[in-house]
């Protein structure tokens, strides 16, 4: 292959890189930059960045003093491994436990990081011509300790830990650990392709531009997606996304690049109407993409609300006759029959109508009645519609309402959140529990929380709650039923109302608070 040619692919692949991991740090941010593991995470794609920008700025540099100060930038790769590593003890809920492991790793990589400023040729020499690049880096004397500290010891530890937490963890984690091990494998292994040629072995670095596509998107969408269940979906869902996005960057560039020849070449030929048909052909593409995503999550929208609207027909008649089969003079056996027939039926009617909920929550095209409510006065709604579950468990209800907490809120999807919090205190508590339910005025903001004396919930998973599907190990213990929707739908009804929402807990059988907040009207 021509040595132009090679080098035109290995600046391009570089440069898509970037755009990409701009794109998934926008995603990260976006879908959930709460929990600590993602914040890592974001930090170690920053990381990455540094790397990928002034590599491809250095390597293309014709002056080697210069080159070789541009890819010192390269110490960013000391930080990334931390980074990526502080992630993933904190997605397997080991930060506890490797806290020792995780000072030194930040301790020995700043002290690396000091050393290579100070001292530069222990890093890096000048720059040379290396096989079709105009500079390629030139290992200093102390370069290998970065490589074996930060490319080798480091990722092969924390990847060690995962392979340990996966043979005990739960289904949901070991989905995500998944993703984190194909990332590793594949995008490291590319990685490593860019490192033989800076130390003299004449390996072509060309297969290193994939390092980026084949490592950050399954470690993203392994960590930010909480509710992996089907792994060939999410895998589609993010092939589909990524190609979009290299679609979009490779057509700019290239666009770019042609421009750049032409100018060159035919200097008469006017210079904007490359770039203007660059501009409408990525418009378009990006137009035409998220045409087909909305269409996408409406045609899932309206295919539950049809499928949910066809059970309830067959499931209200078996409750008309469970009810008239149950009016009848029977024996005790056949009346017990009858009561199991009615209760799964109930249970059944439940699920579909909790389905039918998640499905208008996401819908971004639901439309909320937003109207100016009195918090205090829908609180109480609530807690009068669940008089016979707080009698049933002889619960202890105190209040603390401020009076005038007005806000403009959709009251049903309030009183959702509000019956949410309490159930979920009523069934996570043992007998006679106490229930505080607050609602305050704070600022330009009305917070609403409800604290129980329950079971309680661990450091590691509480930014875990608010998720999909999930159920903390405690109440997957004391309720089998649950199915770990209500929070994840009062998130979303949250995030539709510009409020907040958050769980606190001391630990396990200390009890919890769950909180949400909503802008206020004077």
């Amino acid at each position: 292959m021509d040595s132009h040619l090679q080098l035109f692919i290995h600046n391009i692949g570089y440069i898509v890189s970037t755009l990409l991991l701009l794109f998934l740090i926008i995603v990260i941010y976006i879908k959930d930059h709460s929990t600590f593991a993602n914040k890592m995470l974001i930090a170690g794609m920053l990381m990455v960045c540094v790397f990928t920008i002034s590599h491809v700025i250095g390597v293309n540099i014709t002056d080697p003093h210069l080159s070789r100060n541009i890819l010192m930038f390269n110490t960013s790769v000391l930080f990334l491994t931390c980074f990526l590593a502080h992630s993933a003890f904190a997605l397997i809920n080991k930060l506890k436990e490797q806290r020792l492991f995780i000072i030194g790793m930040y301790t020995i990589s700043i002290g690396l990081f000091f050393v290579y400023i100070l001292f530069p040729d222990t890093f890096l020499l000048d720059s040379v011509p290396k096989m079709y690049f105009p500079n390629y880096y030139v290992a200093g004397d102390l370069q290998w300790i970065m490589r074996l500290f930060s490319n080798i010891l480091i990722p092969a530890y924390f990847i060690y830990q995962m392979i340990r937490e996966y043979r005990v963890t739960s289904q949901e984690i070991k989905n995500r650990l998944r993703y984190i091990f194909t990332g590793f494998i594949f995008g490291f292994g590319c990685g490593f392709a860019a490192i033989p040629l800076v130390f003299g072995y004449q390996l072509n670095p060309i297969w290193s531009i994939f390092f980026v596509p084949l490592f950050m998107i399954p470690v993203t969408y392994g960590i930010v997606t909480y509710n992996v269940f089907d792994i060939t979906f999410v895998a589609k869902k993010a092939f589909v996304y990524a190609i979009s996005v290299v679609g979009v960057g490779i057509l700019i560039i290239g666009f770019d690049y042609t421009n750049t020849i032409v100018r060159q070449q035919y200097p008469q030929f006017p210079l904007w109407i490359i770039p203007l048909i660059s501009s409408i052909l990525a418009v378009t593409l990006g137009f035409i993409v998220w045409r087909q995503l909305k269409e996408n999550e409406l045609l899932k929208y309206e295919f539950v609300t049809t499928v949910t609207h066809k059970f309830r027909t067959p499931l209200t008649h078996i409750k008309w006759a469970s009810e008239n089969l149950s009016q009848m003079k029977i024996a005790r056996e056949e009346r017990e029959q009858i009561g199991y027939i009615q209760n799964a039926n109930l249970k059944l009617v439940e699920l579909t109508n909790l389905l039918m909920n998640v499905s208008e929550t996401e819908n971004k095209s639901y439309n909320y009645v937003m109207q100016k409510n009195d918090l205090g006065t829908t609180i109480k709604d609530v807690l009068t519609t669940l008089t016979d579950q707080i009698q049933a468990k002889h619960v202890n209800i105190i209040e603390h309402l401020e009076p005038n907490l007005s806000a403009r809120y959709d009251p049903s999807r309030i009183k959702f959140i509000i019956q949410t919090f309490i159930e979920n205190a009523i069934h996570y508590t043992s007998d006679s529990p106490t229930i505080t339910i607050s609602a305050r005025r704070d600022g330009a903001r009305i917070i609403c929380s409800i604290a129980d004396d329950g079971i309680g919930i661990s450091k590691e998973e509480l930014p875990l709650l608010f998720s999909k599907f999930y159920r903390g190990s405690n109440a997957r213990l004391a309720d089998t039923e649950g199915m770990g929707i209500g929070l994840y739908m009062s998130r979303e009804i949250i995030a539709r109302h510009h409020g907040k929402i958050w769980a606190e807990s001391e630990g396990a059988n200390k009890g919890s608070s769950f909180n949400f907040s909503l802008p206020a009207i004077s």
